[in-house]
């Protein structure tokens, strides 16, 4: 980190313990978090070309369904939202609702900097609620307490992690130590989304099930339909995403999504930083809009 930006990091840091007082201020590198209700306010200090930003930022709502009514929701909000904007990010087949702000540095003051933090923070919680009692989804907070519990979903040690690629597709293999002994999981899944489409038990030897683990990928990349669903006759299989996957059909639906999603961000940003009005945000975005059949 160069001289001016871990100044610009210092500074910041003075600011946040100064305006949040006997709440702790977290920092990592050049991100600061400070827990706020049901969500956490980031303050991050990025380099752009020459330009310093500080991204202000809180997660409102994690693993949200993705469908029309949401996103026509966040366009909306977005077009009357003055201070901030949504946006979101796709994770295992659902989307993150993010609320944030950019801006340069310079025009940067103390006072400025808690009305935003403040101000973000307070407006992710609102939302929060309304969000999650209409799409569903979770908070970050009751995120972080989840994955407390769920440290270790499948097994008591990862044995094997095989990575591969069908129909431009990134797949995966894991094979994972049951709690039972010579009990071993072999868990499949979409690597873009996370999304699980294979889950098999198997109490043999580790060898046997190397094997067995060398056939299911054999079939998966033959697309031998027949001797999968022979194989997987006896084992929780989410039919739908293993035919998508064979078929092709997964890859082109996440290559949609996040397109979407990119473009959305983009447009965003733009008008954050006054490259287009709110004129010309609100036509472009009436032009994705139609093309998603909002």
């Amino acid at each position: 980190m160069d001289d001016r930006l871990e100044r610009v990091v210092l500074l910041i840091e003075h600011y946040l313990e100064q305006i949040f007082g006997s709440i702790r201020v977290y920092r990592e590198d050049r991100e600061f978090l400070i827990p706020w209700g049901s969500t956490v306010i980031n303050a991050e200090v990025l380099l752009e070309g020459e330009e310093t930003i500080v991204h202000i930022y809180s997660p409102v709502a994690l693993r949200v369904k993705p469908d029309k009514d949401l996103m026509k929701f966040l366009l909306m909000e977005n077009g009357s939202l003055n201070m901030c904007s949504f946006s979101i990010e796709l994770e295992k087949g659902f989307v993150d609702i993010i609320l944030g702000v950019r801006l340069k540095f310079d025009f940067l003051n103390k006072d400025l900097l808690a009305y935003l933090t403040i101000s973000v923070g307070n407006l992710a919680n609102e939302y929060c609620k309304e969000i999650i009692a209409v799409f569903g989804g979770i908070s970050f907070k009751e995120y972080v307490e989840r994955e407390k519990l769920e440290k270790k979903p499948f097994g008591e040690e990862k044995v094997l992690h095989d990575i591969f690629e069908m129909n431009g597709l990134k797949l995966s293999l894991e094979l994972f130590r049951g709690p039972e002994e010579d009990t071993y999981i072999i868990v499949g899944r979409i690597l873009d989304t996370g999304q699980v489409f294979l889950r098999a038990e198997r109490k043999r030897d580790i060898q046997e099930v190397f094997e067995f683990l060398e056939k299911l990928k054999g079939y998966l990349l033959k697309k031998d339909i027949t001797s999968l669903k022979k194989s997987l006759r006896h084992y929780e299989v989410e039919e739908h995403y293993l035919y998508s996957i064979l078929a092709g059909k997964e890859k082109d639906r996440i290559k949609r999504l996040k397109e979407i999603e990119k473009e959305i961000q983009l447009l965003t940003g733009m008008l954050m930083k006054g490259e287009i009005s709110q004129e010309e945000y609100r036509k472009r975005i009436s032009d994705i809009e139609r093309r998603m059949g909002l």
